[in-house]
This record gives structure tokens, C-alpha cells and sequence, in this order.
């Protein structure tokens, strides 16, 4: 390479003798181009017109007339040589070196270009020019010709060299750059500092990001601040955002000064990296340098603060900066929208117009953003509705924003008409687009839609294939995910982990947990490092199938791969805590989140607050409720329904009301909390109330909604006003509103209402043995054996069997399980049964009766009494009392609703052993303590 760079001269003597050589060059090539320059052949002289038309700068350079080849160009050629003052014509020149090009003639092209230069039509600034302006195409041939002129000896400037080296870089020319940098090396221009400013930029693009590293290290040691603030600027652009800070730093250490973009751009490694305190640091430079005032500064502070969730701080800069541009107004909008201070983010847009300052599509797209991620589909409806009243037309920034909510809230109808929206406007065939269309029907659960959207799609990036194999795995179609991993290896995009993560979801989603587990080992082997994402995965699938216990062993088995748990899988198993009332694991995994400051999340605190409310510590749900600096929709639900649950209607009734007091609009799930209170503590009125004023504040009723009303009148005794309430619903009533009438139908002794009720319920839930043994119970009630009987027997005619229900305790770490059919029986039995003997003979001298009522089988009173003592959660109390020191408190899980004699034995054992008693039946629990319940005999 050297060889043939120094082999010819860069600096020829004169501009006459440099016109000899270049005749003398193209006299010896067989292209009769160059002496068409000079003098036209015969030819081309006879075949030219009597009047000379030169050819219009309009024409494109394929027009027929003149580029239909290469000999057609050279007679137009000879034409202009011929003509008077030809080159005083530009765009002549202009039209001869592009059709030149287009022909792949650099030669000539340059030819063209030097005469041009030796007579002034054309300058060097028209080479630079089209340097800026070209296509890759066009760039490409502009290379050409300066390799041409690069070659006979024509001296360049350093504007043509930095502008070539830049075009190199974008082309990855390597060859040809290479050659530039020997050139200039041996011209002495290496050390120029604009030139190594383009040099370090291609190497960066073109070769490495060490070469450049190299290169800088050969020349930092000059003091040269345009190289250092060129060399930062590379190293952001590169996203070596902690070199680039590192750079930043030292060029502060040896006295350079650093401009205003290289700020900008340490300020935005920052925000990357979420360094605040680096970002504080700069900002303290900011100040002192006086660079405050400058727009490009103050707006990549702002941006910085706002990817740190910095708000307040954004804000001062926007409040303290002078000439706030659109750009300023923009970002200050966009850090409010995005962190979710939606209605800051409103008064900022409002304050913008008051200002003079006009939105743009940019504004628009702020707020629809920030209202899709933290606010109600509404909102963000009614803002897109609103930019177009604006004179503003949806870009795909805004239709992938505003398809956000959609696909959160399943509403594929409207989905569809944004769909029929990118299409008309030809936004559809953005890749971004396609993406979110494709996510949107996959999660709405729409294959065939995200099918048609994804093989419409010409370009499709790694997210598109990731969105669609995630949705056959979503749905169980493994074997069509499979084969578009492989159609996805076929077309040249490889797989990522999150491909395989959306497999194991998958498997897990579908209860094949141990397949998800399998993946995850063959991805290890195969070099492919697991995250937490996998892990999560895993776990969240074992707890969405009820495997609670695999999903707590899977979690230690992440943490003995190293993979360190995030937010969302804390949450997860304190999901399967809950789940099994695990209250000394939950404990210990907030001890674990705590350490971890996992513990501010709004997931995990919200998770943690359905754990303690579900483990029966109401008392710890609170504080961490009460310790939230940032409450979200769900915590206040999770707290509302822990009330609901250990029965204290009221309390959650007064919840609700301070919930809507902040400004905190509730759902759908929020009435089903409160109403659930109402109904566990008797308060009709209240419920009615809330009820009647759900609409209010925009929630419809549900069947959910419509149940709690029917429980609450029900278990109060208004047993007709529940009927005609069901009467007059315009739902169609399901098996949990008929439960619930049959239910309290036993408590209040109405057989006839539980006759219909029961009819209901033996259509639409014929397999469920609770309905027939309910049935049973009530006739037995009422001495009605033989219709008893009858309902026995219509179970066992339709196959139905019995499920026993269970209790379980834990002591120390060990869960001792009482009631499992065809399971062992605990090897303390004897102790249990003696030392109940010994409490029911105490309790009867207190005056405690045996209700012998639940026990729906025509025996004697006494045997009846022997198999009221074989309630599972009676044993389970039992052996707490056994097994733990006074004081102690018992706490007992059983999976069904506890009978009236249970509920009184509890009381009694409570005022008898001086014990607190927690019962858990089913969703319900029931705290005893000096005999008296929690609930007021009322459940």
C-alpha cells in the first residue's frame, strides 16, 4: 500500500505542466472520453446538430436522449465541447460527471472534474458537496472519482480527505481509508487535528472500537481539546457510555476544556448508566463554566434527571434555564409523562401554549406515551382524539404508544380499527409498527390476526420474531414455535435469549415446568447463560398452576446458579407464600428483599401486602401498606381486601373511602374488596350504598359484584330480597350466586329456597360434591333423612365423589397435614386424640354443647360426637397446643369453611390455654382469642 502511494507525486509543479501529464496519461488509455474533452472526434462532429440544445439540469440521467450509452453520452460531450463557453456551463460539467458516474467512466468523471477546477466552473466545495448530499450509491462513485484524482497527482485538501474518510466509514471502505491514512501520514497531516478526528471515527465504524482506542492513545498526549471532545462524543455514540465518563473526567483533570456537545453527550452516558451522582458532578461543572444558558446543556440535564426518575430536579433546571426552546418544553413534558406525574406533565403542556409556544407532533407524543404506560386507556384515547383535532396525524411513534393500553386492556376491536388506521396511512410497514400490531394480537390472544400481520411485514427485526414464537408458545403450539425459530435461523436472525425465554414462559404457562427447567440447563451447556427472566419464568408458571411448592424450589435453585432474583420474581413467590399462608417464609423473603432494596417496589410491597393479609398478620400487612411512599391501584386493593378477609368491613369501607380522597380512581376489583367486607361483617346498608354507586365512577357490575350483594342479604337473613335481587339481575346467575343462597339457606333454615337453589346448582355444577353434601346437611337439619337419602344417592348415581377437607399446621419448618385421604396417619395421633379428650371434657364442664347439626348421616348423637372430634382442624389445634410453648400463637390453614362446632371448640380452647388462634378457612379467617372470634359469629 505505501508502495503504491509514494510511487507518483501529490504536489505537481505547475497547472500547466499537471494539463500536459493528464493529456499524456489519457492519450495512453484506449477510452476516447479524455480526447473528447479536448477536441471532439469527427464522428462525434458530424453527428451533431445544427443547433446545440445542452442538456437540461431537469432531465433525469436515465432519460433516453441523452444516457442510453456510454457512446450516446460522449457524443452529447462533443456536442459541449463544441459550443461556445462550454465551460462556463456548470451544470453541464455538473450533468457529465454524474452520467459519467453512472456508467461506471470515473476516469472520465475526474477528467471532467479537473478542467472544471482549472477554469473555475467548478471548485473544491463542489466535491465536498456532494460528499454531504450523496445517496450510498452516489457516495460510492463521488469515492471513485476522488480515487481518480487521489491517483494522477492531484493535490486535496483536508476538507476532501475528512470528508472521504468520513464516507469510507459509512461505506466500510476499509481499503480505501487505510489508503488515506497512509497518505496523509506521509504528507505530515496526521497530527492535524481535524483529519484525526476522522481517522478516529473510521476505525470506530469501520475496523474496532480498539483501533480507535489505540489511536487516540497515540495522540492524548496533546493538549488538544477538540480531539478529547471528539473522542467522548465517539465513545457515547459507540455506547461506551463508561469510558466516555471516564475520558470526561481525566480531560477535567489535565485543564481541558470540554464543549458544549461533549457535555451533552457525558450528560446523556449518564442517564444511561442512571449515574446520578456523575450526573450531579457534571452538573456542578455546568454551573461553574457558565454553560447553563445553553439550550443543548440544560435539556440533556433535564434528560438526565428524567431517566433517573429525578422529576423535582428536571424541573428546576426547566424553571432556572432562560430561552426555553420547543426542545426544552418537550423534554420537561416528556420526564413528567414518562415517570408518570401525568397531570404535572398537563399543566407543563397548558403553561407551553399560554407561553406562545406551539406543540408539535413530538408534545402529542409525550403526553399519549406517558398516559399509555401510567395512565387509564381513556386518557390516552381522548389525548390521540385531541391531536388530531390539532391538525396532527398519527406517526407510528403514536400508534405504537396508543397500541400499548390497548393490548393491556384486551380490546382487540379497537385494535383492529388502529390496525385499518396504519394501514391506510402506510404505517404498517414500519417494523416498530408491525411489532406492536403483532404483540397486540398475540396477547390478545388473536393468532390467526398476528399470523397475517407478521408474514405481511418485508423487514422484521428480532423483537417481531420474538413477539410471534411467544405466542404459539403462550398458547401451547410448540412444534409451530419450534419451526419458526428455525425459519427465523433460515433468514439470518438468530435467536436471543429472549426467544428462548418466551419458549420457557411457555412451557411453564402450560404446567411443564420440568421441560421449562430442562431448556434452561441445555441453554447453560450450550454457552447461553440463563437470567432472571428465565428463572422467573419458571416460578411464575409453577404458582399460576397452584405448584407452590415447586416454585419456592426452583427459586433456590436460581439462587444457586448465582442469577440474583429482581422484583418481579420476589413477588412471584411471595405469591406462593400467600397462597399457603407461609407467613415465617414470607417473613423471611422480605428479609431478603429488604436487604436487596427490593422492598420499595410497588410489585413487591403489594405482593408482601396480599402475604401478610393472606398469612393472617393483618397487623404487618398494614405497616408495610402505611409505609408506601407511592401507592398504586393494586396495593389499595390488597389492603381493602386483608380487611375484607379477616372480616372488618368497616375498616375497609373507611380504606375505600380515603383511597378516593387521594384521588385514586377504583376498578372493577376495588368494589369486589369493599363489597366482600360489607358481606363478612353484616353491613347491608353500607354495601347497598356502595352497591347502587358503582357506577358513579364509571365500574359495571359483574357477576363478581352481583355475588357479594347476594352472600351479604343472604347471610343477613333477607333470603327473598337476595332472591328477587337475582331475579332482577340482567346477568344470568352462575353456580357462586346460587352457592351463596343455598349456603345461607342452611344457616337460617329455609329448605324450600335451598330446594331451588340446589336445582341450580346440580345443573350447572353436577360434579361438585360441596353442593350435594350442603343439600344433605339442610335436610338433615331438619330430620328429613329420607331426602337426605336421595340427595346421597343422586351423588353417587352421577359419580360423584366426596373430597375430604384438610388442616394443616406448621411447626418449626416441618407442615404436619391432618385429613389427607389415602395418606399416612400422623404418627402423633394417640397424643393428639388424648389431649383432645382431655380439652372437650373440660370444655363441658364450661358449659360446651356438641352441635351435632353439620353432621349429615341418620347415627346416634354419641356417634356423631366421635366424628365431630375428627375435624381435621380440631387435631390441627390439637397438636399446636402439643407442640408449642404458652404464649405462642396457633395458626391453622384448613380448605374449607370451619363448621359451627369447630368455631365454638376454638373459642373455648382460646379462653381455656389463654392461646390466640388464627383459623384460616378457606378465604376467611377467624382470630380467637379469651373466646370470642373476630368475626362475631358472623361467617
Amino acid at each position: 500500500m505505501e508502495q503504491t502511494l509514494s510511487s507518483r507525486s501529490f504536489r505537481p509543479s505547475s497547472p500547466c505542466k499537471r494539463s500536459a501529464d493528464l493529456r499524456k496519461r489519457w492519450r495512453r488509455t484506449s477510452s476516447p472520453v479524455p480526447q473528447a474533452l479536448l477536441q471532439p472526434s469527427p464522428a462525434a462532429v458530424e453527428t451533431s446538430p445544427a443547433v446545440l440544445t445542452f442538456p437540461s439540469p431537469s432531465l433525469a440521467l436515465d432519460d433516453p436522449i441523452y444516457s442510453t450509452s456510454l457512446v450516446s453520452v460522449k457524443q452529447v460531450h462533443a456536442r459541449i465541447v463544441k459550443a461556445a463557453e462550454p465551460r462556463s456551463s456548470k451544470s453541464a460539467m455538473d450533468f457529465l460527471i454524474q452520467v459519467y458516474s453512472k456508467f461506471g467512466d470515473f476516469r472520465s468523471a475526474a477528467a471532467v472534474f479537473f478542467i472544471a477546477l482549472q477554469s473555475d466552473t467548478l471548485s473544491w466545495s463542489y466535491l465536498i458537496d456532494s460528499f454531504d448530499g450523496a445517496g450510498e450509491r452516489s457516495t460510492r462513485e463521488l469515492l471513485e472519482i476522488f480515487r481518480e484524482l487521489h491517483r494522477i497527482g492531484i493535490t486535496l485538501s483536508v476538507g476532501i480527505f475528512r470528508r472521504a474518510l468520513r464516507n469510507c466509514a459509512e461505506l466500510v471502505d476499509f481499503w480505501l481509508g487505510s489508503q488515506i491514512h497512509a497518505h496523509v501520514t506521509k504528507a505530515g497531516l496526521a497530527n492535524e487535528t481535524y483529519i484525526r478526528c476522522s481517522l478516529l471515527d473510521f476505525y470506530a465504524r469501520c475496523c474496532s472500537s480498539e483501533s480507535a482506542d489505540r489511536l487516540f492513545e497515540e495522540s492524548s498526549f496533546t493538549e488538544d481539546s477538540i480531539l478529547w471532545n471528539n473522542f467522548i462524543v465517539l465513545n457515547v455514540e459507540r455506547g461506551k457510555w463508561i469510558e466516555a465518563l471516564d475520558l470526561f473526567r481525566m480531560m477535567q483533570l489535565v485543564g481541558l476544556e470540554a464543549d458544549e456537545v461533549t457535555v451533552a453527550k457525558a450528560l446523556h452516558a449518564c442517564g444511561r448508566l442512571e449515574a446520578v451522582k456523575q450526573g450531579k458532578v457534571i452538573h456542578g461543572h455546568v454551573i461553574r463554566s457558565g454553560s447553563f444558558q445553553c439550550a443543548l446543556v440544560s435539556n440533556s440535564l433535564i434528560s438526565m434527571y428524567s431517566k433517573n426518575s429525578l422529576v423535582k430536579l428536571a424541573r428546576r433546571v426547566f424553571e432556572y434555564m432562560g430561552g426555553r426552546t420547543l426542545v426544552s418544553w418537550n423534554s420537561i413534558i416528556s420526564c413528567c409523562s414518562l415517570n408518570g406525574f401525568l397531570e404535572d406533565a398537563l399543566e407543563l403542556f397548558r403553561d407551553m401554549v399560554a407561553f406562545g409556544a406551539e406543540p408539535d407532533l413530538v408534545t402529542w407524543n409525550c403526553l399519549i406515551s406517558g398516559h399509555s404506560h401510567h395512565g387509564s386507556p381513556h386518557r390516552t384515547f381522548e389525548l390521540l382524539r385531541k391531536m388530531q383535532e390539532d391538525g396532527f396525524q398519527p406517526n407510528s411513534s403514536s400508534i405504537t404508544s396508543v397500541l400499548r393500553p390497548v393490548t393491556l386492556s384486551g380490546l382487540v376491536e379497537l385494535g383492529k380499527t388502529i390496525h385499518g388506521y396504519a394501514i391506510r396511512h402506510g404505517l404498517d410497514r414500519k417494523v416498530f409498527v408491525g411489532t406492536a400490531l403483532t404483540d397486540m394480537y398475540v396477547r390478545c390472544r388473536n393468532l390467526s390476526n398476528a399470523r397475517s400481520v407478521f408474514h405481511s411485514m418485508k423487514h422484521r427485526n428480532v423483537l417481531t420474531w420474538n413477539s410471534m414464537i411467544s405466542g404459539y408458545a403462550h398458547e401451547g403450539l410448540f412444534e409451530e414455535a419450534l419451526q419458526l425459530m428455525e425459519q427465523m435461523e433460515e433468514e439470518g436472525e438468530q435467536p436471543d435469549l429472549t426467544t428462548w425465554n418466551g419458549l420457557i414462559s411457555g412451557y411453564s404457562i402450560h404446567g411443564r415446568s420440568k421441560q421449562a427447567v430442562v431448556l434452561i440447563r441445555q441453554l447453560k451447556a450450550n454457552g447461553v447463560v440463563p437470567n432472571v427472566v428465565s428463572w422467573t419464568a419458571v416460578i411464575s408458571g409453577c404458582c399460576r398452576n397452584e405448584r407452590y411448592e415447586d416454585a419456592i424450589y426452583f427459586f433456590r435453585e436460581m439462587l444457586s446458579e448465582g442469577v440474583q432474583p429482581n422484583s418481579v420474581s420476589v413477588a412471584c413467590l411471595l405469591r406462593a407464600c400467600a397462597a399457603m399462608a407461609l407467613l415465617g417464609k414470607g417473613r423471611e423473603l422480605h428479609c431478603f428483599a429488604a436487604r436487596r432494596d427490593l422492598d420499595d417496589d410497588i410489585f413487591v410491597a403489594t405482593a408482601l401486602i396480599d402475604m401478610y393479609a393472606k398469612s393472617g398478620s393483618l397487623a404487618e400487612a398494614n405497616r408495610v401498606f402505611e409505609k408506601l411512599r407511592h401507592r398504586n391501584l393494586a396495593s389499595w386493593n390488597a389492603m381493602i381486601m386483608g380487611f375484607a378477609a379477616h372480616g372488618r368491613g368497616e375498616e375497609a369501607i373507611s380504606l375505600f373511602d380515603r383511597m378516593c380522597g387521594e384521588g385514586i380512581k377504583p376498578d372493577g376489583i376495588t368494589f369486589t374488596a369493599v363489597l366482600s367486607g360489607c358481606r363478612h361483617s353484616g353491613l347491608v346498608t353500607q354495601g347497598w350504598k356502595l352497591f347502587d354507586g358503582m357506577k358513579g365512577f364509571g365500574v359495571t357490575p359483574t357477576l363478581e359484584h352481583y355475588t357479594c350483594m347476594v352472600d351479604l342479604l343472604a347471610r343477613c337473613g333477607y333470603l327473598d330480597e337476595a332472591w328477587d335481587f337475582i331475579q332482577s339481575m340482567p346477568l344470568e346467575a352462575d353456580a357462586g350466586i346460587w352457592g351463596s343462597l343455598l349456603a345461607a339457606c342452611r344457616t337460617h333454615r329455609n329448605v324450600e329456597l335451598a330446594e331451588m337453589a340446589a336445582k341450580q346448582l346440580f345443573q350447572l355444577e353436577p360434579s361438585n360434591p360441596a353442593n350435594y353434601v350442603l343439600m344433605m346437611s339442610i335436610y338433615a337439619c331438619e330430620n328429613r333423612w329420607e331426602d337426605a337419602e336421595d340427595v346421597r344417592d343422586a351423588k353417587n348415581a352421577a359419580g360423584v365423589e366426596s373430597r375430604g377437607g384438610w388442616s394443616w399446621i406448621q411447626i418449626d419448618q416441618t407442615v404436619h397435614v391432618f385429613g389427607v385421604e389415602g395418606g399416612p396417619p400422623h404418627p402423633d395421633t394417640g397424643e393428639i386424640y388424648f389431649e383432645l379428650y382431655r380439652l372437650v371434657s373440660e370444655m363441658r364442664r364450661r358449659g360446651y354443647v356438641p352441635d351435632t347439626s353439620c353432621i349429615a348421616h341418620h347415627i346416634g348423637e354419641e356417634e356423631k360426637e366421635k366424628l365431630l372430634l375428627s375435624h381435621t382442624e380440631k387435631l390441627a389445634m390439637a397438636y399446636g397446643l402439643i407442640c408449642t410453648g404458652e404464649g405462642t400463637a396457633i395458626r391453622v390453614i384448613k380448605n374449607t369453611r370451619v363448621c359451627s362446632d369447630c368455631h365454638t371448640v376454638a373459642k373455648y380452647m382460646s379462653q381455656m390455654t389463654g392461646r390466640e388462634i388464627l383459623l384460616r378457612a378457606g378465604a376467611r379467617f377467624h382470630h380467637f382469642r379469651d373466646g370470642k372470634c373476630s368475626c362475631n359469629d358472623f361467617w
